[in-house]
Formats: structure tokens, sequence, C-alpha cells
């Protein structure tokens, strides 16, 4: 067989997927994660360090935080926080974030529910969304594979994956694609509550699927009093470093402060984590309730702007070391 008509086909494909990979690595500059690592690599002489997801994502306001502080300690904050990311991803960004900025003086942790101490799970192929940020070429592959535990093979596939950002950019480019299907779905349909991020209801997920979930996760940790091992790792190298280290309760809202806050399992939860942490030299502060009407948020989880204001000038102020 005269392989030469093969020739042409075979040489058209591969430069096809060769012009695909090089337009999916220019557009993933688009992406958040890309954004929020060169926010992070231009920041100016910041001393105080948000790591976190959604919750701190776009609502620490560093003017109210800079304003709160001002006559006490100054504080110049960097939010490295990224939502739809999971602990091993926040603890990339916290060593891209001090690895850049070497003079930080205080980390804040925002977390809700069990996030603290929830162990990871880290699979390859939960690196989509913004969790795509480990394929970035400015953490080695060395790095990557302790953050995720990943052993030699899953390695490997890292590593195949880190060549084909066809491959990894599948779920966001995905993403546009839903987005078109939902409009479409949409018309001539009742209007959907939708929020900045997104519809609603889809962060309904990140609540606990039921009180009996949420108290089974309590007695988990009740049971065995341990941290999220990325969080460990955080708190590790923070320390050696002089950080100081502040463990934040990020404010809920009335409706999910009801539902699970307001449980017997969860006092005794806040309680054990805030002595086991206070064994560690960290502070905690419970803001669960500092924001008390429905109105503050745009959903059950996520502060509205004004509400993150007001929450960034009270934290500032205690940072600072108001009372």
């Amino acid at each position: 067989m005269n392989a030469r008509p093969l020739l042409p086909p075979v040489i058209a494909t591969l430069l096809l997927l060769l012009a695909m990979q090089l337009a999916v690595g220019a557009w993933s500059r688009r992406l958040p994660y890309f954004h929020k690592l060169e926010a992070i690599r231009g920041a100016q002489n910041p001393n105080l360090l948000f790591v976190g997801n959604s919750l701190l994502d776009t609502r620490v306001d560093a003017p109210a935080i800079e304003a709160a502080s001002s006559h006490g300690l100054h504080l110049v904050p960097l939010d490295s926080a990224l939502g739809a990311t999971e602990p091993p991803d926040q603890l990339l960004l916290f060593n891209y974030s001090t690895q850049c900025h070497p003079g930080m003086r205080m980390m804040v942790l925002g977390i809700y529910d069990f996030q603290l101490t929830a162990p990871n799970h880290p699979r390859l192929s939960d690196l989509t969304g913004n969790r795509v940020l480990a394929i970035d070429r400015r953490f080695p592959v060395s790095e990557i594979a302790a953050v995720y535990g990943f052993d030699r093979f899953e390695q490997a596939e890292f590593e195949a994956m880190r060549m084909l950002p066809v491959v990894a950019y599948r779920t966001n480019a995905w993403k546009y694609t839903e987005l078109l299907r939902r409009k479409m779905g949409s018309m001539g349909m009742p209007v959907v509550a939708s929020n900045s991020m997104g519809q609603v209801n889809d962060f309904a997920a990140l609540e606990a699927n039921s009180v009996e979930d949420f108290d089974a996760q309590a007695r988990a940790f009740l049971a065995n009093p341990t941290l999220n091992k990325s969080y460990e790792s955080m708190f590790s190298q923070a320390q050696s470093t002089g950080m100081k280290i502040i463990v934040v309760v990020m404010p809920m809202s009335p409706s999910h402060r009801q539902t699970f806050y307001d449980r017997p399992l969860w006092s005794q939860y806040l309680s054990a984590v805030k002595a086991l942490l206070q064994q560690r030299g960290i502070q905690v502060i419970d803001a669960g309730n500092w924001m008390p009407s429905q109105e503050d948020f745009v959903d059950h989880l996520h502060m509205s702007p004004s509400a993150a204001r007001t929450f960034s000038f009270r934290l500032g102020w205690q940072l600072a070391g108001g009372s």
C-alpha cells in the first residue's frame, strides 16, 4: 500500500491539532485562575494574605481593610482566594503568593462548615474549572505531585495533560456551551434567580445535603479531631516564616445558620476546632453571625458587595488590633 496518499491528511490533522493547542493556550489567559495568578504576581508590597474559595474571592475589600487598620497595624491585603477550589489548590496559591511576596506578616484563612477538617480526595480528573490552575507552568511538576499526592503513574498522566491544554481546558470550554444551553432553555420560562456568579440554585450543592449529613460530618471530626492535610502544611509553612495565622469562620446567611449552625453538634464541633487550633497558636474569629440579614447575601453562602465591605472593615479593625 502506498503511504503517500495518507501523508497530506496526516499532516493536515497534526497542523490542526497544533493550531488548536496554540489557540487554547492563548485563550487560557482569559480564565479566572490566570488573572488570579497575575494579580498575585503584580501585588505591591502586601503583608496580609487571604486564602480561601468563592466566599472570599473578590470579597476582600482592600480599601475597607486599609482604612480600618489606619490607626493600628497597617495592613495591605492580597486576596489569593479563588472560587471553586479545594484545599490542595489553595495550598498552591498560598505557595505562589509567599514566593512572590516573602514579606507576608499575616495569613487569614476563610472557612465554612467542615472545610477546615474534611479530608482531601484528589484525583487527576478533578483538575477542571478553576482547579486547572495546577497545570500552569509556574508550578513545578514535583510541587504538584507533592501537593496532590500523585503517585508516579498519576504524575506521568499529569505531565501528559500539561502538554495537551486542549484536554486540560475541556470543561472550561464546555462552560460556554452550557451557558448557551441555559439561555436557550430559559426562553419563555419564569426568571430564575441569579447573581454575578451564576444561578443561585447552582450553589445549593455547596451546602450539606441534609441536617443528618451535617451532623454526621461533625461526629466524624469529634471522634478523630484532625485538620485537613493541605491546611496543616500551609499552617506549618506560615509559622516557620513567622506569619500570624487567623482562621475566620465566614459570615453565613440566616437561613444557613438556622438550618445548620444552630444545631448543638455545630457548637461542639466549633469548640473542638478552636481548641485544636489554639494548641497550635492559631487564632479563630467566628464571623458566622456578623451579617444578620438575608439581604446581605446573594445566595445562602456568598455576601453581597456591600456586606463584603462591612465584613472587610470589621475584620480589618480586629486584625489591626482593634477591640
